[in-house]
């Protein structure tokens, strides 16, 4: 039961900490938001030099590369095929933000977290394991 307890909360802690913080940093964005289908965002759309911002988010490989990504310059080569194979399998779905949802949000973390049990699991047999030695 114990062990029960510990992988819900688990699976809901990432969750709990994302809504907090976004609720927690709602208040202090002066910006007007960006609005898409009626649906409005935190950011705002424009194109920003000190922070990232919804504009970053339609032009990946220019602005945000330039402006808030210089730390990762030496990794670009490894890190572009990746996050640009990431993005085209998204839009290969049909549907970008449903596909955006269904992956970064319930696939990735899922993953992530069934591995987290697997790792705790094999944690409580080695336990168990050295106690009957």
């Amino acid at each position: 039961m114990k062990r029960g307890f510990l992988y819900l909360f688990l699976l809901l802690l990432p969750f709990i900490i994302v809504v907090t913080v976004n609720e927690l940093v709602r208040p202090t964005i002066k910006d007007k938001g960006f609005e898409l289908r009626g649906v409005k965002a935190i950011n705002t759309d424009e194109a920003l030099t000190d922070r990232c911002t919804w504009y970053c988010y339609k032009e990946t490989s220019s602005h945000c590369k330039v402006n808030h990504a210089t730390f990762l310059k030496p990794y670009f080569k490894f890190i572009d095929p990746i996050y640009f194979g990431i993005i085209k399998s998204m839009h290969s779905g049909g549907n970008y933000q449903f596909m955006n949802i269904i992956f970064l949000v319930i696939l990735i973390p899922l993953l992530i977290f069934v591995l987290m049990v697997r790792a705790i699991e094999m944690g409580y047999r080695i336990k168990a394991l050295k106690k009957n030695l």
